[in-house]
């Protein structure tokens, strides 16, 4: 079989679509578990914040590579710094 740019550009797009689905299914997840949104509102200093993310994204990062994380984690606050 030869590859094909098409065929490398259909591979991605396969690979996206399958990557937000799941990252949709946790949204839906988050959104309804009960009296998540009531424990988010306690979290109202930076410190408090800062311990917050370190606990999930060492709870989400178990099969991601820790430069894949460094690389995530920078888009995040580049996008966040966009909008603030």
């Amino acid at each position: 079989m030869k590859i094909t740019r098409d065929r490398i550009k259909q591979l991605v797009e396969q690979e996206v679509e399958k990557t937000q689905a799941d990252v949709e299914r946790i949204s839906q997840r988050l959104g309804s578990v009960s009296g998540l949104e009531n424990l988010l509102d306690k979290v109202n200093t930076r410190v408090e914040f800062e311990q917050f993310l370190s606990q999930i994204i060492r709870v989400g990062s178990k099969n991601v590579k820790p430069q894949d994380m460094a690389v995530a984690i920078r888009n995040v606050y580049n996008k966040l710094r966009k909008e603030m």
